[in-house]
């Protein structure tokens, strides 16, 4: 054992076989016992300054943790906050406003799920069910037809379509990372281009 007395575990008594055991008087039982009931105490007492360290360790890391969630809240309120303004000012086009353009900044065989989209609240969205994402409905009243791409997406609205479904226009848009759905309408969601 080492010589450090923080490290060295106190002395086990004798260990005493099971068959032995049976041979003992109560008397005897009663030491074996106690010897071992007090092993346990030396050993918990030995393990004290070990607990009480880990204690501290625990409770700085969990200030730690609270310190990296409070820097991840606040970059999200800025982005956000700078998504918002990007919207407001024009920095970032609505899906109406860049599906009605005449040139698209995405190459005709872009997929929409590689696409970085938000409400214009601020929040980053993905399109399409979140179980199913990636597409954006359109319907011209009666049908509907999924686009996965920035051309066939074009093409419908260029044809009539509009991004819903029928019965209910607007576009069905998940919460990023999240299952959380909801349909909002064209002008509210803004693309990154």
């Amino acid at each position: 054992m080492s010589s450090d007395p923080l490290l060295e575990l106190p002395r086990l008594p004798e260990t005493v076989a099971p068959d032995r055991l049976r041979d003992l008087d109560a008397a005897e039982v009663d030491a074996v016992s106690q010897a071992l009931r007090a092993a346990e105490r030396a050993t918990v007492a030995a393990m004290s300054p070990y607990d009480r360290q880990l204690r501290e360790i625990r409770a700085r890391l969990a200030e730690v943790a609270t310190e990296e969630r409070r820097r991840e809240r606040a970059a999200q309120v800025a982005e956000r906050a700078g998504v918002r303004e990007l919207a407001r000012s024009g920095g970032m086009p609505t899906l109406s406003a860049l599906l009605a353009a005449s040139a698209s900044p995405f190459a005709d065989a872009a997929r929409i799920a590689s696409t970085h989209a938000f409400l214009t609240s601020g929040g980053e969205v993905g399109f399409g069910f979140a179980t199913r994402p990636g597409t954006v409905a359109f319907t011209d009243g009666r049908r509907q037809k999924q686009a996965a791409t920035w051309s066939e997406a074009r093409t419908l609205f260029d044809d009539g379509w509009e991004p819903g479904t029928p019965g209910v226009l607007g576009v069905r848009v998940h919460l990023a990372g999240s299952r959380i759905e909801r349909v909002v309408s064209a002008d509210e969601v803004v693309i990154q281009v």
